[in-house]
């Protein structure tokens, strides 16, 4: 995304080693008939990336350079899993995924007694869990297979495969798929619906075992056997109490919920689940946005505007899911012109520093998560404009690496 006033002397310190690398990668790891069938990111704009790379794209070598950086790094990190480490779930099966929930810390009438919650403040104790292993297992594999598919250096594709058999696949330490005891609070007899919102963490391991299928190391066993696991998960989400009350939670809780079920259950072969929980969407769209654009839901937490972004994002990461299965909600708007864009124009001027925010918001709101959302809006409305508002964040930042480069937008915007 050159546009973004991103001048080549800034990129001078990429090395020529590394540009040569990648074009010769190019050269013995492209073909131009294979186009993945990407869920999250865009499949059929890989090869047009790789030739932005091979010409030196400045942005796209500064994403793939942070992306071999983590790689290389993954690569000198041991192999993570749900079994070896942490505390052992209610249930006393260590493959069981188990967590401790976030805003929930000591009572401080009551310091033996049940844990009490306190809206947006972290409780650091969650990270002893097993939330931690996730996300390095996630940050390793959305590292691992996008450093193998651009540069063609296959140690990396190797570790990932080993990554994901570790978490999925082996009977020794796979984690059983379920979210069940995700975002316990300690004290309480009850399981946290709460902890299925976790498990969005595995969204780009999705593309990326996608892209490994054209990695002879991963086997057709491999991809049925991961494949067959997000369909469990799925089953798991709509059978289960906890993703049932996580279902009928009217704010972003809901709305990831729904983006899981319907990108897991593509993935795992089931899209009756996705078309289901797609039809479904109007009706949450209506509840959730206000005939101004609010979303109430979001206004009553202590950090309003980083909540009311968060959901946006899930509306419209939904509504783009939703194109897998021909079904258009960003058409979706309702007899008093509720729409996932009005909840984003409303939210605009607040995050570009036009309007103060009339809401809670303890900490500043990160402009990563903004530039996330205009990023998925540009490319779901198909519409520059939400491209030219991401280059007015302050700070004039891009999303991940991994968004770069797997979901690019248009050429030129």
């Amino acid at each position: 995304m050159h546009t973004l006033t991103k001048s080549r002397f800034t990129y001078l310190f990429l090395s020529c080693s590394l540009m040569l690398s990648t074009a010769f990668a190019f050269a013995q790891n492209n073909n131009p008939t294979a186009t993945p069938s990407l869920l999250v990111g865009q499949g059929d704009q890989l090869q047009r990336v790789k030739a932005g790379l091979a010409a030196g794209d400045p942005a796209l070598v500064a994403a793939l350079k942070e992306i071999v950086e983590d790689a290389d790094a993954a690569l000198e990190q041991p192999i993570v899993n749900v079994v070896d480490e942490g505390a052992l779930p209610p249930s006393g099966d260590p493959h069981d995924y188990f967590s401790y929930s976030t805003y929930w810390w000591p009572d401080p009438d009551n310091p033996d007694g049940p844990y009490i919650w306190r809206d947006g403040v972290t409780n650091p104790d969650r990270y002893t869990s097993d939330v931690s292993r996730l996300g390095a297992m996630r940050d390793a594999v959305s590292s691992l297979v996008p450093a193998w598919y651009f540069t063609g250096d296959e140690r990396y594709a190797e570790r990932a495969v080993q990554q994901l058999r570790a978490w999925y696949l082996d009977p020794a330490t796979r984690m059983n798929p379920n979210m069940q005891f995700g975002q316990k609070r300690r004290g309480h007899d009850y399981n946290s619906h709460s902890g299925i919102l976790e498990a969005l963490r595995m969204e780009w391991v999705v593309d990326c075992a996608i892209l490994l299928e054209d990695f002879p190391g991963w086997t057709k066993q491999d991809e049925n056997g991961l494949r067959r696991w997000f369909g469990d998960y799925s089953t798991w989400l709509v059978e289960s109490f906890e993703g049932g009350e996580e279902s009928m939670q009217p704010n972003n809780h809901g709305t990831w919920y729904n983006y899981q079920l319907i990108l897991y259950s593509i993935y795992g072969g089931k899209p009756e689940l996705a078309h289901t929980h797609l039809e479904l969407m109007p009706a949450r769209i209506f509840k959730q946005v206000f005939m101004d654009g609010r979303q109430p839901q979001e206004l009553i937490r202590t950090n309003a505007l980083s909540y009311s972004i968060y959901n946006a994002r899930a509306l419209v990461g939904v509504a783009r899911l939703g194109r897998h299965l021909d079904f258009d909600l960003f058409a979706y708007r309702s007899t008093e012109g509720r729409s996932i864009r009005l909840a984003i124009d409303y939210l605009t001027p607040f995050i570009l520093g036009k309007e103060e925010w009339p809401g809670n918001q303890l900490r500043p709101a990160g402009t990563g998560s903004a530039a996330e959302l205009y990023w998925n809006a540009a490319l779901g409305f198909q519409e520059r404009e939400f491209a030219d508002i991401l280059r007015q964040l302050e700070g004039d930042p891009l999303p991940s690496p991994i968004v770069q480069l797997l979901d690019p937008l248009p050429e030129g915007w």
